[in-house]
């Protein structure tokens, strides 16, 4: 069964695509990705997905429901976890959840006690009277999806929920969501950061120029990219010679030049550091640094969107 489901779903700024007719399937239960460049489109898709944008054209199901026509039956199916602080920092986190309950008509006694369930859930049970201005970005985040999660949805949409956090407060918002999804809530999570989504996430979508680019587990991503292994050779002053001469070599499949680093695809093998050695030592070039390591899903990314800055 399938929570979400888009189908050629478009969102155009006047002679601008930003989401260009997506076909989209997201399971019950899954963790599942956004990736994508500045500009690639995924905040629309998020905003579309969560009624808060109307798709020019195409059609989206959340949990049965379609986003442009029962647009208040999908928000009561699911949470938001913004990116930025979006509750009122003059007031208590019992506050914000008691205002947040009243908005979605909770019964006042389920407000009082969901409310403290959640915030010792996300450990703010003793800040709970305290102005939320005066809180950490970790603790924002965590109060932040505590409201989300108040009307027990069964999808919520994270935003880049880890986004300027401490490692401690990144690890803590993981390891909540990782909680949440063993509970059986479907997770929508966007991140720039490759290790979390491949750590965090069972699918990734990888957006760019508003066009789903490639889909799929970690590990069937790099498949798709490629077969190799990556070595990283530190050497600063390789020649164009030295360079043209490894592309020629027959274990080596690709080479890119980034600052002092060439970057190569190399065939898997336990002799490939001693080839590589003994070719750059025939050539008298000093290395030094040779690492061998397996593809990631940074290697992935860039090969997929290219290294173009983006706004």
């Amino acid at each position: 069964m399938f929570e979400i489901e888009t189908h050629g779903l478009e969102k155009k700024f006047g002679n601008f695509t930003a989401v260009n007719a997506i076909d989209l399937e997201v399971k019950k239960g899954e963790i599942f990705g956004f990736l994508g460049p500045n500009g690639a489109g995924k905040t629309t898709t998020i905003k579309m997905l969560t009624t808060l944008a109307t798709p020019t054209s195409g059609t989206a199901k959340i949990a049965g429901f379609d986003v442009a026509t029962q647009p208040a039956k999908v928000r009561s199916r699911i949470g938001v976890v913004p990116q930025t602080f979006s509750l009122f920092e003059e007031l208590s986190p019992m506050e914000n959840l008691w205002y947040i309950g009243k908005l979605n008509e909770i019964p006042e006694k389920e407000i009082e006690s969901k409310s403290i369930e959640l915030l010792k859930a996300v450990t703010l049970y003793d800040k709970r009277d305290l102005p939320s201005g005066g809180f950490s970005g970790g603790m924002k985040q965590r109060l932040s999806l505590a409201a989300s999660l108040l009307h027990e949805p069964n999808i919520l949409f994270m935003d880049e929920p880890t986004t300027g956090l401490d490692p401690q407060s990144r690890i803590a918002m993981r390891d909540i969501t990782r909680d949440l999804n063993r509970k059986g809530v479907t997770i929508i999570y966007t991140t720039h950061d490759m290790d979390e989504a491949e750590k965090l996430c069972d699918r990734i979508a990888i957006m760019d120029h508003g066009n789903i680019i490639a889909i799929g587990t970690a590990d069937e991503l790099k498949r798709k990219v490629s077969k190799h292994e990556i070595a990283e050779i530190d050497a600063p002053d390789a020649s164009k010679e030295t360079v043209d001469a490894l592309r020629k070599l027959p274990f080596i499949h690709s080479v890119e030049k980034d600052g002092s680093r060439l970057v190569c695809e190399v065939s898997d093998g336990s002799e490939m550091f001693s080839k590589l050695s003994d070719f750059f030592k025939k050539r008298q070039q000093q290395v030094n640094e040779i690492r061998i390591r397996k593809l990631s899903l940074e290697d992935v990314f860039i090969k997929l969107t290219k290294k173009d800055l983006r706004e």
